[in-house]
């Protein structure tokens, strides 16, 4: 009696493992073939897909997370160089910020220099022309005088003076004023206008 009641027991766990094989496992085999086999079809990336889906499930994703994590490694190692990449960049931006800022102070002191040598210059120039206008003025006034009165005058001066007249005064007021003068004097004079007149040359 108890062998009946062992056999009905094992047929009951075979048929209700059987009936659990033959309606669960099977078709779920078949649809998961069938789904391969379309994603395949269609050009999706099976291994991908189930490592995505895989990723947020917590067992499967501590399994597949290793090449994920040297990727990641990867990356923050790339990222970490362009980091360093950018900074040394940076760097050398603002050294040549500073070279262009010295070079822009250089030229602004250039630039003042050459005003200051200009204004230097167009003063001597506005000296100089009122010194040949006073000269052109003096000389006027000795070409309009006697030349004996204008003699006398021009043999009391400083050599330098007395020949910047006499160097200045046209050909005929020169010879009627070297007239006048003492004969040793009108020497002297000639020989120092022959040297400035040599030397203009």
């Amino acid at each position: 009696m108890a062998s009946i009641e062992d056999t009905q027991k094992d047929n009951k766990k075979t048929g209700l493992f059987q009936k659990l094989f033959t309606w669960v496992i099977i078709p779920l085999l078949i649809i998961l073939f069938l789904t391969l086999l379309a994603a395949t079809l269609t050009g999706v990336n099976v291994y991908e897909k189930a490592k995505e889906i895989g990723g947020k499930i917590p067992v499967v994703s501590s399994i597949l997370g290793g090449k994920e994590t040297v990727s990641i490694d990867e990356h923050n190692e790339a990222i970490v160089k362009l980091q360093a990449q950018i900074e040394e960049k940076n760097a050398k931006i603002s050294r040549l910020e500073r070279k262009v800022e010295e070079k822009e102070s250089e030229i602004d002191l250039l630039n003042q220099d050459k005003k200051r040598l200009e204004t230097t210059i167009e003063e001597n120039s506005q000296v100089e022309n009122d010194k040949k206008r006073e000269m052109n003025e003096i000389v006027a006034v000795y070409e309009t005088m006697m030349p004996k009165r204008a003699a006398s005058i021009i043999v009391e001066m400083k050599d330098e003076e007395a020949v910047n007249i006499l160097s200045s005064l046209g050909s005929e007021p020169l010879a009627r004023i070297m007239e006048k003068m003492p004969p040793e004097k009108a020497a002297g004079y000639t020989q120092m206008l022959a040297v400035r007149t040599a030397e203009g040359r």
